[in-house]
């Protein structure tokens, strides 16, 4: 899925705010309280008054669209045109919401990525390594696919990019979503001789197959081996990145992200990993205002994570 992401933002060359000048965590700690105070609060509260317009507006469209609808079904309409009404009605009052919720995003997301570097897209890219998450059967084969969120960028020596991703078969009344989730690749310095797959033993290998020529595993750490399934074509390469520390991380990283079946593969100089799980780098409903500092909280905890992540591996 190749294309021009609708808004691209590319920090690296910036000068750094406050917060990353004074060396600290800009996501967490004084650090993201500064980066919150000086750079989102302000925006979030001019925001904040678009957002309250846009409700006010929400609920005078309602209001007419049921003054209409109540006559209609006085009158024994067709049911199908009352739906239809309060369709049209609820359509027109969501548009002005919804563009004060991808403002708000945008924002948050903006002033997030600055301090380090992280360059974003929203839409229209292509999704990192999508054709190995399906030659190691990381990810299902959809029918059709699609792909929001896009960030990416570098710790250290190890570059990464991470998207959202939604993956269905089937159509008309059979259409069904078999993906729902992140997926994550990180490019190291290191290439491996050899390829391994791990498997969150929650299910996933009811439904799919490792892929072939690949062996069982045994890991060092028993309570791991309740956890997931390993397959390689090396065993002693596997076992040797696969640390106690690294396998903690991804079940932190599972944890972090509300997730499921997570699944891992290292490849060449790729670490692969997809996670099911609900939609992420939000900022949440626009019914209550924005002016919450946990809406923003959220984003930064869903972009830390997979810090961590690379801290780990790192040191493996």
């Amino acid at each position: 899925m190749r294309g021009v992401g609708v808004m691209t933002m590319v920090f690296s060359d910036d000068p750094p705010t406050s917060a990353a000048a004074a060396g600290d965590n800009p996501l967490e700690g004084e650090g993201f309280d500064r980066l919150y105070a000086s750079d989102i609060e302000p925006e979030l509260r001019r925001l904040e008054v678009n957002r309250q317009k846009a409700v006010r507006n929400f609920s005078i469209v309602v209001a007419i669209g049921v003054a209409i609808a109540v006559p209609e079904v006085l009158a024994h309409w067709d049911f199908r045109f009352v739906i239809a009404t309060l369709a049209v009605a609820g359509v027109v009052a969501i548009i002005p919401l919804e563009k004060v919720r991808e403002a708000s995003k945008q924002a948050v997301i903006a002033a997030l990525c600055k301090p380090l570097g992280i360059a974003y897209v929203e839409k229209n890219f292509e999704a990192p390594a999508y054709k190995s998450f399906e030659q190691l059967n990381l990810l299902p084969h959809p029918a059709d696919s699609s792909f929001e969120d896009h960030f990416s960028g570098a710790r250290g020596d190890v570059a990464f990019a991470l998207c959202e991703a939604t993956l269905s078969q089937g159509s008309g009344k059979e259409r069904h979503t078999v993906f729902r989730g992140q997926i994550v690749q990180l490019i190291t310095q290191r290439r491996l001789y050899g390829t391994t797959v791990i498997l969150r033993d929650s299910g996933w290998l009811d439904r799919f197959e490792c892929p072939a020529g690949l062996k069982k595993v045994g890991l060092e750490d028993p309570e791991f081996e309740k956890i997931f399934e390993v397959f390689g074509s090396d065993q002693v390469e596997a076992r040797e990145v696969l640390t106690p520390t690294f396998m903690q991380e991804l079940v932190e990283l599972e944890k972090s992200y509300a997730g499921q079946h997570l699944r891992c593969g290292f490849a060449g100089s790729d670490v692969l990993i997809a996670i099911e799980g609900p939609d992420r780098f939000e900022v949440g409903q626009m019914f209550s205002t924005l002016l919450d500092k946990a809406r923003v909280e959220g984003v930064a905890h869903d972009i830390e994570a997979i810090f961590s992540l690379i801290a780990a591996f790192k040191t493996r």
